[in-house]
């Protein structure tokens, strides 16, 4: 599961952020493509192939799963797969494609019909320097009366985050369609469990932000890793051991569109890029930067001797 947010900042604007968190030892490839005219910075998931980046109009898109079983059982799924651990997946993610057509647009809201049009489920910021949306999308329940064949519709709402919302913040319970993501009203004991992970993963980073006097992007990423909760579980950074299918957080990443720059951290993920060819090559336009991980992992350790 995940968290992301959007802040806007007064000498930056809108700046995107999330903690990825996965299930499965995680290998990133970070990827600058200049295919259909556009240039684009993003990570892709050599597992599972999901995508989240941006463009070189500073166009911004990141995403927290409302499919919250189907990402449960991913760990699962690469372990039947034969895959070794960051093994290439030759099989693309549909999302993962549709996160990458979107990313070939320029306008905020065009990219959001794109994803609307697509049927991307998960709560998804996409935001330049100076607007952004919110889209939270997935598939209606099937009623009792319902047989498994019949097609689940696909139901969203778009919504444009205002300068002076100030923030929003994004995990895995739907807020605008409560149907969505993990239920309050499941009477499974791993799903309450999850469900009080999502509300409390969002509840520490909106206080964070609201209590935090934040003035630059590395600030935003200050307040996704807060650690009020003795349980770790409840805190927006999670540590555990992926290779036991513990759900971690295996890196975040940091978009800030008025420089059109990806920043990446890795805490349980190995990271595989040309930096040179990133950054140098002739008509750069999108750049990458990865960021150290010393102080998380020093808070890693903190939070294990406790």
């Amino acid at each position: 599961m995940c968290v992301v947010a959007v802040k806007y900042l007064d000498k930056y604007g809108w700046v995107g952020a999330k903690n990825r968190d996965r299930n499965y030892i995680v290998g990133i490839d970070v990827v600058r493509s200049d295919r259909g005219g556009v240039q684009r910075m993003y990570i892709d998931d050599q597992t599972t192939r999901w995508t989240e980046g941006i463009n070189e109009h500073g166009l911004g898109i990141l995403s927290a799963s409302l499919t919250v079983k189907d990402d449960e059982k991913e760990g699962g799924k690469v372990a039947s797969s034969g895959l070794k651990p960051g093994e290439r997946n030759p099989i693309v993610s549909p999302d993962g494609l549709a996160i990458r057509r979107a990313l070939l647009l320029k306008d905020p809201k065009k990219a959001a019909q794109s994803l609307i049009d697509d049927k991307l489920a998960g709560a998804t910021y996409i935001f330049n320097k100076d607007t952004c949306y919110l889209l939270e999308g997935g598939f209606n329940i099937r009623k009792d009366k319902d047989s498994k064949e019949t097609p689940r519709k696909y139901v969203y709402v778009l919504k444009e985050i205002s300068k002076d919302d100030d923030h929003s913040v994004r995990t895995n319970h739907g807020i605008d369609i409560p149907q969505l993501g993990y239920s309050k009203d499941s009477s499974d004991a791993a799903t309450k469990r999850n469900r009080a992970s999502s509300e409390s993963r969002w509840s520490a980073v909106e206080t964070a932000f609201d209590k935090t006097s934040v003035v630059d992007p590395h600030g935003v990423l200050e307040c996704m890793s807060v650690k009020p909760n003795k349980d770790l579980f409840l805190n927006p950074v999670r540590l555990g051991n992926p290779k036991k299918g513990d759900m971690v957080t295996t890196g975040q990443l940091l978009l800030v569109p008025s420089e059109c720059t990806l920043h990446y951290r890795p805490i349980y993920s190995s990271v595989s890029f040309d930096y040179p060819n990133l950054n140098s090559k002739d008509g750069t336009k999108v750049y990458f930067e990865i960021i150290s991980s010393r102080k998380l992992l020093s808070f890693q350790d903190f939070t294990k001797k406790k």
